[in-house]
């Protein structure tokens, strides 16, 4: 129906200037009533207005504005003035100025629509959108990297050189491709729209086939962005596979020198070991003393290497762990038992506190993280002190606390710990946390298990390296 409620006659009067629209709308913007002028000032006649809403006509830039002033009419019943364009279905913009006021009658907001002062005639709008594409392009097309501009329904619109070089696309361009036809995303139609939210801000990797029929892996992501006012993805593709050459060739090399270096190695700590045993005769105090010496350092350069291995395995992800239920006390009794000498010669009193329970854990992985935390207290902490386990139990997770009373650690020092290319020293002593790189190793094993693992500690307090693991589901 039109406007014609005895409830615009206050507004109307108050108008210096012919009055362009009459309108009412609900809480939500949608037309209940329109003035036949609408015809004139908007080229859409009332019968399309009605049901619809207001701010699908009103310029994009101008909607929030003219939500807020909608949304105090109808709390506060106050009149509220705003400017507002109005987009007609020919993209022409129309600048009006408009007067909302809430009627308690009509249980509506009325609206009294003016065109603008000093606009002489209608403008063409300039399209924003396109604008905006247009400008995204340029900036696109310069990227190093495979980048693609695509509607929410998943419809590629624009892709750079870059790409289209990469897919082997020729002439012919991604432009009007479905990103499924050029990545594998499975879906089509609104399946097609769902599943590419699955890939917002997510980087992914993925193997593609180029027009030439090439294999290529990629690490590919999507990102929502406004354009012009219109919701769109901007994709990303980065061509990936000499970087995983170079991982596999890594990987290689790091098996071949670990195994060239921990045979002749192993080889030459059996031959000490015999010798420290008198089997190619005896040695005097000075001669056993550099032999364990030697042994130790040989020890730990191969522990070093084992390190080096696992954390390039759980780097590339082929560390594999098997969970199953494990009490988390017997675990740690069995971690300490393993290290009763070390406890003794370092006359050291280990404390064990807490509850028992159950948590999701690979056995012998386990052993190792516990192994090389009770390793790292032992050799911080002074002759006679004590090292306190700890357990915690939380929520959904039990926490295990290996809490020293050794020299503690200084910001840097807690950074490197974890850190693949840094080693932390104690006292000068690059040795005193670990073997190698035997906590970032456990670090790595403890997220494999879906926990997680850090340190508290400041010089001078001590220590209290942690980790927790998820409850087994009972």
């Amino acid at each position: 129906m039109v406007a014609s409620s005895s409830s615009l006659k206050p507004l109307k009067a108050g108008c210096e200037v012919s009055v362009e629209v009459i309108a009412s709308v609900d809480g939500n913007g949608h037309f209940l009533s329109v003035s036949p002028t609408c015809f004139a000032a908007w080229k859409v006649s009332p019968n399309e207005l009605l049901g619809t809403s207001l701010f699908d006509i009103i310029h994009p830039e101008d909607v929030l504005l003219a939500q807020q002033a909608l949304l105090a009419t109808s709390f506060m019943n106050q009149a509220k003035s705003f400017e507002g364009r109005i987009v007609c279905p020919d993209k022409v913009v129309v600048s009006m100025n408009w007067t909302a006021q809430w009627s308690e009658v009509d249980n509506a907001t009325l609206l009294v629509a003016e065109k603008a002062k000093g606009q002489a005639a209608a403008a063409p709008m300039m399209d924003t959108r396109k604008e905006s594409k247009e400008k995204l392009r340029l900036v696109l097309d310069a990227l190093p990297v495979g980048v693609f501009l695509a509607t929410t329904a998943g419809k590629i619109e624009f892709a750079n050189k870059a790409l289209e070089n990469m897919m082997d696309t020729g002439a012919i361009g991604l432009d009007a491709r479905p990103i499924h036809s050029v990545f594998p995303i499975s879906g089509t139609g609104k399946q097609a729209e769902t599943t590419l939210l699955n890939y917002v801000d997510k980087l992914t990797e993925m193997q593609v086939k180029t027009d030439n029929d090439r294999k290529i892996s990629v690490e590919f992501s999507l990102k929502r962005i406004n354009v012009g006012g219109v919701l769109m993805y901007l994709g990303t593709a980065l061509n990936i596979n000499e970087r995983i050459e170079l991982v596999s060739i890594k990987q290689k090399f790091i098996e071949v020198v670990s195994e060239q270096i921990k045979v002749p190695l192993a080889r030459a700590m059996g031959f000490i070991q015999q010798t420290l045993q008198g089997l190619h005769g005896n040695l005097d105090s000075s001669g056993k003393s550099r032999g364990e010496v030697a042994l130790s350092d040989m020890q730990k350069a191969i522990l070093a290497l084992d390190a080096m291995v696992e954390v390039d395995k759980l780097e590339t992800g082929s560390f594999e762990v098997e969970l199953s239920p494990n009490s988390i006390m017997i675990l740690v009794k069995q971690g300490v038992l393993s290290m009763l000498h070390d406890i003794r010669e370092a006359d050291l009193v280990f404390e064990i506190n807490g509850p028992d329970g159950e948590v999701m854990a690979d056995e012998a992985r386990m052993f190792q993280v516990i192994q090389t935390l009770l390793s790292n207290a032992i050799k911080v902490s002074p002759r006679g002190s004590k090292v306190r386990v700890q357990i915690v139990e939380e929520r959904d997770r039990m926490r295990v606390e290996f809490i020293d009373r050794g020299c503690g650690l200084s910001e840097d020092q807690k950074k490197a710990i974890f850190d693949r290319f840094r080693q932390p020293s104690v006292d000068g002593d690059p040795n005193a946390l670990g073997n190698g790189k035997s906590l970032l190793v456990a670090k790595y094993c403890i997220e494999k298990h879906g926990g997680s693992m850090g340190v508290f500690s400041s010089p001078g307090t001590g220590s209290n390296f942690w980790f927790d693991l998820p409850k087994a589901n009972l």
